[in-house]
């Protein structure tokens, strides 16, 4: 049987068992999102980074850079964490670097396991359904932020844990898993009136990104599953299931 955890926070990541797990780290507002997007978007591979720093270092090699701290696009970067900036004439068969206020901090912190993906609504079908492939525990890691806790990452967390408990080979493992999947049972009645009321939601509004967060609660519009290959987060399309038309994940 497989158990099914969830880190609420990176700072909570060494209580947690992930070498042999099949970690999933989600940034749902819009790390996590932005990244999938892109790769639906062509994009050759993204290379997650924790500093500003890092990315300038990138930069003055040739690379794209994509870096955001408090919702906002840094000066030096040619993206934010926009997912409506990834945009298929910009970043297909391209090689970014991104750095992001949480969300590559995250990736960063659950790198040390068997398998790490990229989770957010827009892919939540897909994600599912490529750890039930895989057969082993599974560790959701939240972005949150700055180490807090989030209602979206945890969210996330339930409905994903919602999904692999339709097969019998996966059970909740803990209290917060289950805390998870009740939140997100009630939360579900109405989702986005329900997700509107987050912090983070409200950064993004008063930053001018309504339409990022309304693209961010999409559910399911990509089979695509970003996973980290070294330094380098990649997508295989040659073993993946043909994701669906980008133009469903535009529609308002």
């Amino acid at each position: 049987m497989s158990k099914i955890e969830i880190c609420f926070s990176p700072a909570l990541i060494n209580q947690y068992v992930k070498k042999d797990s099949v970690v999933v780290v989600t940034d749902v507002f819009r790390a996590s999102t932005t990244i999938c997007t892109a790769f639906a978007n062509g994009a050759k591979s993204i290379i997650p980074v924790e500093s500003q720093q890092e990315a300038i270092d990138y930069k003055a090699k040739g690379y794209l850079t994509g870096a955001e701290r408090k919702v906002a696009r840094c000066d030096f970067a040619d993206f934010g964490n926009s997912p409506f900036e990834y945009t298929p004439d910009k970043v297909s068969g391209k090689e970014i670097v991104l750095t992001t206020s949480n969300g590559t901090r995250a990736i960063k912190a659950a790198s040390d396991c068997f398998l790490l993906l990229i989770g957010a609504f827009v892919n939540l079908r897909a994600v599912a359904e490529r750890c039930q492939k895989e057969s082993r525990d599974v560790l959701i890691v939240c972005a949150g932020w700055k180490d807090r806790i989030c209602v979206e990452d945890s969210l996330f967390a339930g409905a994903l844990t919602s999904c692999l408990l339709e097969d019998d080979r996966f059970q909740a493992a803990s209290d917060g898993t289950r805390i998870a999947v009740s939140l997100w049972h009630h939360a579900n009645k109405d989702f986005n009136k329900y997700m509107m009321k987050s912090e983070h939601a409200q950064r993004l509004l008063a930053g001018g990104f309504e339409d990022d967060l309304n693209y961010c609660l999409k559910q399911s519009i990509f089979d695509v599953v970003p996973e980290l290959n070294g330094n380098k987060l990649i997508y295989d399309k040659s073993d993946r299931i043909e994701k669906r038309e980008l133009e469903e994940a535009l529609v308002d």
